[in-house]
């Protein structure tokens, strides 16, 4: 792999990443100081892209946080977007030079385009070469001298693969799997609690993709080191950044240095005032000010990081500050000991590589099944270097890898379907949950006609979904209108509160009508109604996911199989999937069918030996519950010239071809 070919796919990702995205306004209104801009769900037009699918499925997310905000109409205006609250299509503005628009009018955002950092730091001839020898070691990591093993002996509660992963700070790189519910940001917290205390010396950068993510993970350390009574070190660590949830460190402001507080609104003001390039003059000396007002805040940020043992921020952070990262160590040597990257699977190849020369050890926390990095380019280049992350390089086995196996989120149904479908079945309910009568006790709900023994249930829909061009976006308002109900009666009965459901769809238009016939029936806006892509990371007693229509080429991705992961994993109770027969032919929806189906299959498993020893062998196997190996199912299908055969396994509920030759042989030898 050539670093010409990483230049390539950057250049490939940039073209096809819109510099401008225009949405149209529902409502603004003032609140204090800033201004709340309710948009249109689903309607934004892309720079460059006509109207439809491309631009219809631009996220509304974190990467919007910062972005500049535009407006032509009824009067010229600008300001900086301090937040996006996604789940409610809404824009905090800051700053604005004037009212934003009303109902109807468009607001155009320009996002901080953080791919350019990267590509610069990748035109870094010196810098450049070192990201790219970093590629290697992911797949053949080395021992490190680490110093004092980690033992976690404060942490006696930690479960066998937890207290193994502690070992991956002896790896130059090293992978921490953790599948829905392990537990993988406490394990993350208390492993790096461990090293702040254990190797006094050590210095870490704790990375992660959102603002959300970061305090997330900060806080988690700040617990461990709290739980293990190291309260001297909890001053050590800070979280860089303006963006984090103010809430979140009530508590533990110790996290956030407050010295860059003042000047990040100053800077903000400024950056705000920009005065029109018919100006030049007043351009000139606005550049100059925000200039003074970046170099002081680099200053600033340059100090807390020299002070601090773990600082932490998000990637996209990274890239932007990279050269003063860099500045850490002015003779070259990597500034951190320890680089961690958490939700690492989200974060590109690219991205990670050009970060890694930063530490001298690295770890990754994620999990390579959930959602991967947004990639908007078709060009394969791009798909290899940005579409992909570290996890794809990752070993397969061997000390430098530990998969955390063991969940207490979901139900022992949703755990199996989940592991059996996702995790080769390596996944399953920890021993704690299990054996606590709470635990299972909070699991066995009913909810409205579905019995408390029923934590996986179909509810079968008469119509396919279809693209609407009026929703720019796949609806069925079948679903829509049965969710309601559903959420209505559950409601109603009081058994459920509305924090305890989570409504999960793939697409933004489905997302809108759901909403909309919720409110049809005055249910409280505390339901979560979202699409999967904002999902992970959270988790509800119920989770009713709707995928609207399975024949929508997305749904067939490797993409797609990854956020049906992340849908059905969010629940700890109840799973209700809606299906009409069209999305039950889907290839990554059949297997939930399937598995269902087959669960309840009490004959007994015809070993497949046996049926291949008669002559009308293999349509003599059709509809039978048969045992091949190790496998055990049904088959469901016979090519016409019965060559082949297909078993509907019944743990994975995939369909899987079978050879009647090979088991025709194998018969005849037994005999």
């Amino acid at each position: 792999m050539s670093l010409a070919e990483v230049r390539a796919a950057l250049d490939a990702e940039l073209a096809a990443t819109p510099e401008y995205y225009d949405f149209k306004v529902l409502h603004s209104e003032r609140d204090g100081a800033l201004w709340r801009v309710t948009l249109e769900t689903g309607y934004v037009y892309a720079e460059g892209l006509r109207p439809g699918l491309s631009s219809a499925q631009v996220l509304l997310d974190d990467s919007l946080d910062g972005a500049s905000a535009w407006w032509g109409a009824p009067t010229k205006g600008g300001a900086a977007v301090l937040a996006v609250i996604v789940d409610d299509d809404q824009l905090l503005l800051q700053n604005a030079s004037s009212p934003p628009p009303g109902a109807g009018f468009l607001i155009r955002l320009y996002p901080a385009r953080f791919l350019q950092a990267v590509a610069d730091a990748w035109s870094d001839p010196p810098w450049a070469a070192r990201a790219l020898a970093c590629q290697p070691d992911l797949g053949l990591p080395q021992p490190v001298a680490a110093g004092a093993a980690l033992t976690g002996e404060p942490f006696r509660w930690l479960r066998q693969a937890q207290r193994a992963a502690l070992a991956l700070v002896g790896h130059s790189s090293a992978f921490l799997w953790g599948p829905p519910g392990t537990g993988k940001t406490t394990t993350l917290g208390v492993l790096l609690a461990e090293v702040l205390e254990r190797h006094p010396a050590s210095r870490v950068l704790l990375l992660s993709t959102t603002n959300q993510a970061v305090d997330l993970a900060t806080i988690a350390v700040d617990k461990a080191l709290q739980k293990g009574r190291r309260e001297a070190l909890r001053p050590t660590v800070q979280r860089l950044g303006t963006r984090f949830d103010a809430a979140a460190y009530a508590g533990r402001e110790h996290l956030i240095p407050n010295a860059d507080l003042g000047l990040i609104a100053r800077l903000a003001r400024a950056e705000a005032a920009r005065p029109p390039a018919s100006d030049a003059a007043a351009l000139k000396a606005w550049a100059d000010r925000v200039a003074t007002l970046r170099e002081q805040l680099r200053t600033s940020s340059l100090q807390v990081l020299r002070r601090c043992r773990l600082a932490s921020m998000t990637t996209t952070r990274a890239a932007f500050t990279l050269k003063m990262l860099r500045e850490l160590e002015p003779e070259g040597a990597p500034p951190f000991d320890l680089l961690v990257f958490d939700e690492a699977s989200q974060v590109s190849l690219a991205h990670a590589l050009v970060l890694m020369p930063l530490g001298r050890a690295r770890l990754f926390a994620g999990d390579p099944q959930q959602l991967s990095p947004v990639l908007r380019s078709a060009a394969p280049v791009a798909r290899r270097w940005l579409g992909r992350s570290a996890f794809a390089e990752m070993p397969r086995s061997g000390p430098s890898v530990a998969m955390l196996d063991e969940q207490s989120r979901m139900a022992g149904t949703i755990s199996e379907l989940v592991s059996e479908l996702f995790y080769d079945g390596a996944l399953r309910v920890a021993g704690d949950a299990s054996a606590s009568a709470d635990w299972q006790a909070a699991r066995r709900r009913t909810l409205v006609d579905i019995g408390a023994d029923t934590p996986v249930h179909i509810q079968w829909m008469q119509t396919a979904g279809a693209w609407s061009p009026a929703e720019r976006g796949p609806v069925r308002r079948e679903s829509a209108e049965a969710i309601a109900d559903t959420v209505a009666a559950a409601l109603a009965g009081g058994d459920w509160q509305p924090q305890e459901l989570i409504v999960l769809t793939p697409f933004r238009a489905q997302r809108a009508l759901i909403r909309r016939c919720l409110a049809a029936r005055g249910l409280p806006d505390a339901v979560k109604v979202s699409t999967v892509h904002r999902a992970q990371g959270s988790e509800a007693p119920a989770v009713l996911f709707d995928p609207v229509d399975g024949t929508q080429p997305f749904l067939r991705t490797d993409e797609a199989r990854r956020l049906v992961n992340v849908a059905l994993s969010r629940a700890q109770a109840k799973v209700l999937v809606y299906l009409s027969a069209t999305d039950a032919a889907n290839p990554l929806l059949a297997p939930i069918v399937q598995r269902l189906r087959l669960a309840g299959d009490l004959r007994d498993a015809v070993p497949l030996a046996e049926l291949a020893r008669q002559a009308d062998f293999p349509a003599n196997a059709l509809g039978r519950r048969v045992r091949a190996g190790r496998q055990v199912g049904e088959v469901v299908r016979v090519s016409p010239d019965g060559r082949q055969f297909w078993l509907v396994n019944e743990r994975s509920g995939a369909e899987q071809p079978i050879d009647t030759a090979f088991w025709r042989a194998r018969a005849n030898a037994g005999n």
